[in-house]
């Protein structure tokens, strides 16, 4: 089959990673707002820039430094053994809000998936829609909705790269949730589990919204995350996400929303989620 034109561009960045890093780490950690510097020497980690590598886009979003990281993590695990795993880091990610398609928004990820790795790791800042969980707390996706309006298996940005019809029944694995929720647990951090309600953005949403997604039976909101786990799954990677709950929906608590709150909510409690989600990294099952 003849490869596509977004295909080929998928290849030029999988090309460039090799030559620049060689094999593939196992792991990836897609790093949403305010998590790009909570990793312990993240600084000091091989780096490339997104706009040194043919692809790659920079995001426009507050938050998002727009470089690949790969370092070797070590951590302690619940059992008092040591572990080390290379890991691979996206700080910042693309958004459809900010004007690209389905391909651009995934194609970061895409490349690293096609490049070897096995499992992908997502973190975003969401909106809580429970009032009795605390905010600065983390949920971990047992499921989402696409409310985006949007797929990145669509005409050719889904082609060669597995079937075009996915199973979604599974889209965050199981065991992978079992094991960051210990995880949590073991290290006396409260974490919470539900269905991630993914929109376009970039405005916040109304009150009549938040009342009908609460409806539909989600627990936290946000503008990233669902058209990631679709193309990994295509793929047949892995996929574990965390929200860091940021704020309260609107008209939950009756205050207005800003971008900069919401950064500044997550930077406050970034360093609870990097922990648990280094020690995720490391020790899960590919």
């Amino acid at each position: 089959m003849k490869m596509t034109k977004y295909k080929d561009k998928v290849q030029q960045s999988v090309d460039f990673l090799t030559k620049w890093h060689g094999n593939a780490p196992e792991i990836a950690i897609v790093l949403g707002s305010g998590l790009s510097d909570a990793i312990p020497k993240i600084q000091e980690m091989k780096t490339v820039h997104y706009n040194e590598i043919p692809g790659f886009k920079n995001s426009t979003v507050q938050g998002h430094s727009g470089d690949l990281r790969i370092g070797t993590v070590t951590a302690s695990l619940s059992s008092g053994n040591q572990k080390t795993r290379e890991i691979a880091f996206l700080r910042g990610r693309n958004h459809a809000y900010e004007g690209n398609d389905p391909g651009e928004v995934v194609h970061n990820l895409r490349s690293l998936i096609t490049w070897g790795v096995k499992g992908i790791i997502l973190t975003n800042a969401a909106g809580c829609l429970n009032t009795e969980w605390e905010l600065g707390k983390m949920m971990i996706l047992t499921d989402h909705i696409n409310a985006t309006g949007m797929s990145p298996l669509n005409g050719e940005y889904g082609i060669g790269f597995g079937a075009q019809f996915v199973d979604m029944t599974e889209s965050y694995d199981k065991k992978w949730q079992s094991q960051i929720k210990e995880i949590a647990h073991s290290s006396n951090h409260i974490i919470y589990d539900g269905v991630y309600y993914g929109v376009l953005g970039a405005h916040y949403e109304t009150p009549a919204e938040i009342r009908m997604f609460k409806t539909l039976g989600a627990s936290a909101v946000g503008m990233s995350t669902v058209l990631e786990t679709i193309a990994a799954r295509q793929l047949g990677a892995k996929v574990a996400a965390l929200s860091c709950l940021t704020n309260y929906g609107a008209g939950l608590k009756h205050v207005q929303l800003s971008h900069s709150e919401v950064m500044d909510m997550g930077t406050r409690f970034a360093s609870d989620m990097a922990n648990i989600v280094l020690k995720a990294a490391v020790s899960l099952e590919i």
